[in-house]
């Protein structure tokens, strides 16, 4: 089982919408139906309105203007020992369930696994790799050596296998 992770950050470049983030957490329904995931932490900027979101969803909130400083508060609450990090503005597509079951049933629990957007444009389309990674999926010791809520960093420190299901954009 898993702690989700959503981590609710804007950037200058796409600022960050209230119903993206909802919508991020309700694709992690059936996640939480089929027993993968245990329980989710909303990490977020304060003053961004979160608090409604997370009470509405029943998860707990994290609030710090760092992102770096937020996951690792949301770390600390974390009540598994593998986390399921995810971008806000992301939402798993089906598949994703099955996937991460059976990698965990065939051994693959302390490799840490990245989650990225379906292809969207030419170059990602012949080469799907190259997607943006907007979820990572390893254990919480991991997470916390390996520095950082950057999600393509992340992925790279830690020699993430790539996930065959995607994720698409909420908005």
């Amino acid at each position: 089982m898993l702690t989700a992770i959503l981590l609710a950050y804007s950037s200058p470049a796409a600022p960050l919408r209230r119903d993206a983030v909802a919508r991020s957490l309700a694709s992690l329904v059936d996640s939480c139906v089929q027993g993968l995931v245990a329980d989710a932490v909303l990490a977020g900027a304060p003053g961004a309105g979160l608090d409604r979101i997370a009470d509405e969803a029943g998860c707990a909130l994290v609030e710090s203007a760092a992102a770096a400083e937020g996951l690792a508060q949301a770390l600390a609450i974390a009540r598994r020992d593998h986390v399921f990090l995810l971008a806000a503005g992301a939402a798993v597509e089906r598949g994703f369930v099955d996937e991460i079951n059976d990698a965990f049933a065939y051994g693959a629990q302390d490799r840490a696994m990245v989650l990225r957007l379906a292809p969207h444009s030419l170059l990602t389309r012949m080469a799907p790799n190259f997607s943006e990674a907007v979820g990572v999926i390893a254990p919480r010791a991991a997470v916390r050596a390996g520095g950082g809520a950057d999600l393509a960093r992340l992925s790279k420190r830690l020699r993430c296998a790539e996930l065959t299901c995607r994720a698409r954009r909420t908005f």
